[in-house]
């Protein structure tokens, strides 16, 4: 990917409703989340995508970068959130850590 590509990608998940439009809730199966979830949803994703661009950014090895990654998806606010909760989130920030040159299914 390149850095464009990248920019892009993260713009989209950050300016996107993803977690608000219940539409895509309904499209999963899922009726929608509370306000309150879908806050954390929101300001984890968005936190989540600020620390991936600076990552990104840096001239750190590969190798450091996927441990720095890893350890930001490790930071997430997992344990308020129900399993489909965790499997949308993941799957919303799945495109950005692919753009970032990593498998996200391998840090997940």
């Amino acid at each position: 990917m390149t850095e464009d590509n990248f920019k892009k990608i993260v713009i989209g998940i950050s300016a996107s409703d993803t977690f608000e439009n219940t539409e895509n809730w309904l499209a999963r199966g899922l009726n929608p989340s509370d306000q309150t979830v879908i806050a954390i949803l929101r300001n984890s994703t968005n936190d989540f995508l600020e620390k991936l661009e600076k990552i990104y950014y840096t001239s750190e090895s590969s190798e450091t970068k996927l441990k720095q990654v890893s350890d930001i998806v490790d930071e997430l606010s997992w344990e308020e959130l129900d399993t489909e909760e965790k499997e949308f989130m993941a799957e919303t920030l799945a495109p950005a850590i692919e753009a970032a040159g990593f498998d996200p299914w391998a840090i997940f």
